[in-house]
């Protein structure tokens, strides 16, 4: 009698997506990165994020943002943040929003590139 497999799982690391900015390629954090604390800190940073908006502090805003970008991106450097203008750090987190909640496979940045 053949096995039905439920689960097949591995502890290598995630194959995750990837950005370019500038010509340089930064990986995208994956759901396989997210444990519980950091899932719920990133859900806390969209609910903040959120709330700045309807508050209209765009300081506060601008800020969030940083930090969402910052936790999205692995080893994105500070230099490299904030020369990205706000409409481009939002493309970014709303990449890594949707890898995260479709859980496919990531792609390369050679095998897939969005302008951004």
């Amino acid at each position: 009698m053949a096995q039905k497999m439920l689960l097949d799982i591995t502890t290598e690391a995630p194959e995750r997506a990837c950005i370019k900015i500038d010509g340089a390629a930064y990986e995208l954090r994956s759901r396989d990165d997210l444990g519980l604390k950091e899932d719920a800190e990133f859900r806390a940073l969209h609910e903040e994020f959120e709330k700045t908006q309807t508050s209209k502090n765009w300081q506060e805003m601008a800020a969030v943002l940083d930090r969402m970008v910052l936790g999205a991106v692995i080893g994105l450097p500070v230099e490299v943040l904030v020369k990205l203008s706000d409409p481009k750090k939002l493309k970014i987190v709303q990449a890594f929003t949707t890898e995260v909640r479709s859980g496919r496979a990531a792609t390369s940045p050679e095998k897939e590139a969005v302008a951004a």
